[in-house]
């Protein structure tokens, strides 16, 4: 007897959870650039590096990028730019993890403070949320089918499932190069550049990803000619770039992230050696996260007349996916500005969207998250200086998920669609903000394999205690298998002598039994 096996990827959820933390930190001012007069813009964001697993927690290494804005005079003709990070090492307790564990993280970043202390220095404080996972990922293997299984009786069984197929992290670079608008002087100096993303798909075909979105880029910039004033625009670039997956299907399912980590503006000549050439760089880190359906053919049980057959039996998971969507919701608002300030007109607005909890209902999933808005703007207040004011948006929404039970594990993937601002008045403004919110559910299931099959001689006494004739009553839960396999017959020898055209039974029927 051989037995035939073949391998099985088990992938358990063991724990899902956010958290918050804070970053705190005093940054100076370098030699090199000038005293600070007055905060205008402040951009951040939160890039994780690193992750490792361990006893009934994990450890998470990142950092905060940061871009600052500042005034260096009174008058509000002089500028200069703070950019750098704050790196972190978080360690977050999370019970039954081990070492192997695969951790997934996604960051945002909830809030972003910066004082000045003094012209030199600066005072950052932030909110981090992360949202994270921890999956234990193994590979056993099962038997499939017994060859040369002479008097031996099989059980099969398919069990079809959904697995994840492959998991991997990669790197994702994209180089545009952009012509200003037309109606724009040339540049003379960059005081500003900020970049960020919106529209993003990511699917899979056969043998890479496809990725595709829209960049944004708002810039702030000096003419050549300096009595002209401060010039400032946006445009919106998309891309579209393939990223080689040898194991990557068209019909595989995806619940890939892609996420900007930190980009780089460069002003270049045109043929006519005017500056109004921009070089963007921008990198990013996609998650690929790719499930796939598989079909697995196991063996369920053995026995023979003539041995003792002990099957050694485990647990694992098995996912059907239940749904796969991407729900699409609104947020509007109007805001308020702040006291003692009015704006002349809107220059830029830029979002950012995370989920701050999620709840099981009746009809699917509740979720509770915010819009994080930062609008640069012209105050009329004072006398046309750029200026910012950033606002945070609550929004709930719940998905429609048929089928909903406590045993339903879940992931929701937020991604921001786009974003605008429109001037009521010089003290309120309307927002309006489209976000996706993509949910993969799956329920779950416990199945059982084979591992492995011990073979022994029969218990002779045991097998002639039986008598060689027997009438059986069929109790609930019985089987034609299971009946049989308990007086040492095959399931072809009940069924001829009973007449019977399939191996239904049910409970109270009549079976005459013969002993072989």
């Amino acid at each position: 007897m051989e037995l035939i096996k073949r391998e099985i990827r088990n992938c358990a959820w063991k724990v899902k959870n956010a958290m918050q933390f804070t970053i705190d930190d005093t940054i100076n001012v370098p030699d090199s650039l000038m005293d600070m007069e007055r905060l205008i813009l402040v951009k951040g964001n939160v890039v994780i590096e690193d992750t490792e697993a361990m006893t009934d927690r994990f450890q998470v290494k990142g950092s905060l990028n940061y871009q600052i804005l500042y005034c260096a005079d009174k008058e509000g003709t002089a500028f200069d730019s703070l950019v750098g990070k704050v790196p972190f090492v978080e360690y977050i307790n999370a019970d039954g993890t081990k070492e192997g564990d695969y951790i997934e993280v996604h960051a945002s970043l909830n809030d972003l403070t910066v004082t000045m202390l003094h012209s030199r220095k600066i005072s950052l404080k932030s909110l981090v949320g992360l949202d994270y996972q921890v999956k234990e990922n193994e590979t056993f293997e099962a038997v499939s089918s017994i060859e040369d299984a002479l008097d031996t009786e099989v059980l099969d069984g398919n069990i079809t499932m959904i697995s994840l197929q492959h998991q991997k992290k990669e790197e994702m670079q994209i180089r545009e190069q952009v012509e200003i608008p037309a109606n724009k002087p040339n540049i003379y100096q960059v005081i500003w550049k900020s970049v960020s993303i919106s529209g993003v798909q990511v699917k899979p075909a056969d043998g890479y990803m496809m990725v595709n979105g829209n960049m944004k880029v708002f810039l702030i910039y000096t003419a050549e000619d300096e009595n002209m004033p401060i010039q400032y625009f946006t445009m919106e670039i998309p891309f579209e770039q393939r990223v080689q997956e040898e194991m990557s299907t068209e019909d595989m399912i995806s619940g890939s992230f892609l996420g900007l980590n930190q980009y780089h503006i460069t002003v270049v000549p045109d043929e006519s050696g005017e500056d109004r050439l921009l070089e963007i760089v921008a990198d990013f880190a996609l998650e690929v996260k790719l499930y796939g359906e598989e079909n697995l053919q196991l063996v369920q049980d053995a026995y023979s007349p003539n041995v003792e057959m002990n099957p050694q039996w485990r647990e694992f998971n098995v996912q059907h996916l239940l749904v796969r969507n991407c729900a699409r919701t609104k947020v509007t608002d109007v805001v308020d500005m702040p006291k003692n300030q009015s704006v002349l007109q809107i220059c830029n607005v830029e979002g950012s969207v995370s989920i701050d909890d999620t709840e099981r209902t009746a009809k699917g999933i509740l979720v509770e998250g915010v819009v994080g808005t930062q609008v640069t703007y012209l105050s009329k207040t004072d006398a046309g200086s750029i200026a910012s004011v950033t606002f945070d948006i609550p929004f709930s929404y719940e998905i429609e998920v048929d089928g909903m039970r406590e045993d339903i594990t879940y992931s929701i993937v937020p991604f921001f669609d786009q974003i605008t601002a429109m001037l009521l008045n010089e003290n309120q403004m309307e927002i309006k903000a489209e976000i996706s919110l993509e949910v993969l559910a799956f329920s779950n299931e416990t199945a059982k394999a084979v591992l492995n099959v011990e073979v022994m001689p029969i218990d002779e006494k045991r097998k002639k205690e039986l008598p060689g004739i027997i009438g059986y009553i069929v109790k609930p839960g019985d089987t034609l298998w299971s009946v049989a396999k308990k007086y040492y017959t095959t399931i072809d020898r009940v069924r001829q002598i009973n007449d019977l055209e399939s191996d239904g039974i049910k409970a109270g029927d009549k079976l005459v039994i013969l002993k072989e």
